[in-house]
């Protein structure tokens, strides 16, 4: 099978196994021996967690590209573009990359029903090795233990959060959750564990694989004191780098573990210097992405009640003072209630959408919820450009305005402020 264009290839992955979503590793396993794919023997990391992992893969990213590695990056899901999933040396991957990987997948493949996300990590797989990457940054899809990225052997695994998401596939407790995570252990590697959650769990886990555990406020510990930061790991130390003043708990947790990382790796730590040059430039689309156009809109990809606090926080710590309006949308898999409370006493004016997926929230269900909770002032939209056009008309030209909830939110919406340079 060969098709010529990118999207034929996603719509036809789309239709080989029936499952969205199919936790296993067998299938992603046998076709991936049967592949030529040549992994690095350092300098392989495996980022797993629930909230944090696209910032600190970006960290790590960055850290190691300007001091000159040739970095390859597997994230998902993707804001705007398929091509956001891979990149090598910070640019995103071309159309011809993709199709090459995919049509070498496909030739060995067989009768194999992989997934959308497994078809996606081969190709990654693929495509660092095909340019001779000598750092692997691997983002976990969805848990850790059965997911696809899990196959491979990384020299160090890293867990950012552990918090509730995902509880159909992953369980209904924090410490379910930690177990499935911590299935990305590796016998005789370090696994950096970034939480205090659960320790028990990823003790076990970590003991059952006979890896190293190395644990924050344990081996290893991050502070700030007036917007300076400073950390003590292992060995390694660094001290009073500025970091930006917007940045919540998480970020802070985040470039905690990727020193933790870097240290437990053992091929470089970064200087002061590096670091902090790193820090000026550090941004990343959709994490508390701010484009200023006339009103400030404020893109943000959190999508649970965990990454929502933080993402309040972040606001709070930012200055920007107005009445907020926000566009919001949320998978029906979420916690509804405990997300909104995050910002309900801080938004004037709501416009709630509908996402082009079955997962999506129905717009009716999440107006009643709000009805429930007192939260007033609420419009609904059919789509996420329909709720640009909604909040132009019922939101003060002087708001600022909030768009989160889910990628597939802050995505088609990030894409047509950009496009459109702010008319709307």
């Amino acid at each position: 099978m060969s098709f010529s264009t990118l999207n034929e290839w996603l719509e036809f992955q789309q239709g080989i196994n029936p499952k969205e979503i199919d936790l296993s590793l067998e299938r992603v396993k046998t076709v991936f021996e049967r592949l030529q794919i040549n992994i690095p023997e350092k300098n392989v990391f495996l980022i797993g967690g629930t909230n944090g992992k696209g910032t600190t893969t970006s960290i790590l990213e960055q850290l190691f590209h300007k001091s000159g590695y040739k970095t390859g990056a597997f994230t998902s899901p993707h804001l705007t573009q398929y091509n956001e999933r891979v990149r090598i040396n910070l640019n995103d991957s071309s159309d011809k990359d993709w199709i090459s990987a995919f049509e070498t997948i496909e030739n060995v493949r067989g009768d194999i029903p992989l997934t959308y996300f497994e078809f996606s990590a081969l190709a990654a797989f693929q495509m660092l090795s095909n340019y001779d990457c000598d750092v692997w940054l691997i983002e976990v899809g969805l848990g850790g233990r059965l997911d696809a990225t899990n196959i491979i052997e990384s020299s160090v695994s890293l867990l950012t959060s552990i918090a509730m998401d995902h509880e159909e596939w992953l369980g209904d407790s924090i410490d379910k959750i930690a177990k499935e995570k911590v299935g990305i252990a590796k016998m005789n590697r370090p696994l950096i564990f970034g939480d205090v959650v659960a320790v028990d769990e990823i003790e076990k886990g970590c003991f059952e694989k006979g890896a190293e555990l190395r644990r924050k406020e344990h081996d290893f510990k991050g502070f700030v004191d007036q917007n300076h930061f400073s950390f003590k790991g292992v060995s390694q130390r660094i001290n009073d780098i500025v970091i930006p003043k917007s940045w919540g708990d998480g970020e802070i947790d985040n470039l905690t573990t990727a020193l933790a990382a870097m240290e437990a790796n053992e091929e470089f730590f970064p200087s002061n210097n590096l670091l902090q040059e790193v820090l000026d430039e550090f941004n990343l689309p959709g994490r508390f992405e701010i484009l200023d156009m006339g009103q400030k809109w404020i893109l943000d990809v959190a999508h649970n009640p965990s990454a929502a606090n933080n993402l309040r926080q972040r606001i709070d710590r930012s200055n920007i003072h107005s009445d907020y309006a926000m566009i919001f949308s949320m998978m029906k898999d979420k916690q509804l209630e405990l997300y909104l409370n995050a910002f309900k006493d801080l938004i004037h004016t709501w416009i709630i959408c509908e996402m082009e997926t079955e997962r999506s929230f129905k717009v009716e269900k999440i107006k009643n919820e709000m009805s429930k909770m007192g939260i007033e002032n609420v419009y609904s939209a059919t789509s996420p450009l329909d709720a640009i056009k909604t909040l132009e008309k019922n939101a003060s030209i002087s708001n600022n305005v909030i768009v989160s909830g889910s990628f597939e939110l802050v995505g088609p919406i990030r894409e047509f402020l950009l496009n459109s340079q702010g008319r709307l």
